[in-house]
């Protein structure tokens, strides 16, 4: 068997199977959401005046948290059967991954709050570095799923106009 007629094979063997790479990739991705934000929920400054986290922004993170995860699990399942919008949709969800960490990780990193007359961090270096690793980490799941996701579609389709079947 020559590479060429391996490679038939596994083009031809796309049309029968999922792609649970990319499949796999997506749940990993949620896998580092839920790390970064049962991080970042079960943590809280108070003081005299209140908690940092407890205001509406954490309110609005956690109905994107939400999303994320309910459109992640939807591109997941958009992938397996090599749909080229959902593995568009997975790039741009995890470009916003990234915009996240300008949320609030790095508000709760630069802001202090005064806890028995002494000006405390809200978030220490350590907790702030993993929790933009988390964000990092399913950015980077996402985009990767998104990107294989993509070119094995295309893959996939040049191979079934090839064949004269769609």
């Amino acid at each position: 068997m020559t590479t060429k007629d391996v490679n038939v094979i596994k083009k031809d063997r796309m049309r029968y199977t999922k792609n649970s790479l990319s499949a796999t990739l997506c749940y990993v991705a949620i896998l580092f959401n839920v790390l970064y934000f049962a991080n970042i929920y079960s943590s809280d400054v108070a003081n005299d005046v209140g908690e940092f986290y407890y205001t509406a922004n954490i309110g609005a993170s956690v109905v994107y948290n939400l999303l994320f995860l309910l459109f992640t699990f939807l591109c997941s399942e958009g992938v397996k059967k090599y749909s080229k919008g959902y593995s568009i949709a997975l790039i741009v969800i995890g470009a916003m991954q990234i915009v996240r960490i300008l949320g609030i990780p790095v508000s709760a990193h630069n802001a202090t709050i005064i806890i028995n007359s002494a000006e405390t961090p809200v978030m220490g270096d350590a907790q702030f570095f993993l929790v933009v690793a988390f964000l990092i980490a399913s950015s980077i799941c996402c985009i990767a799923a998104g990107v294989i996701g993509v070119v094995k579609t295309v893959i996939l389709e040049n191979y079934k106009k090839e064949i004269g079947v769609q």
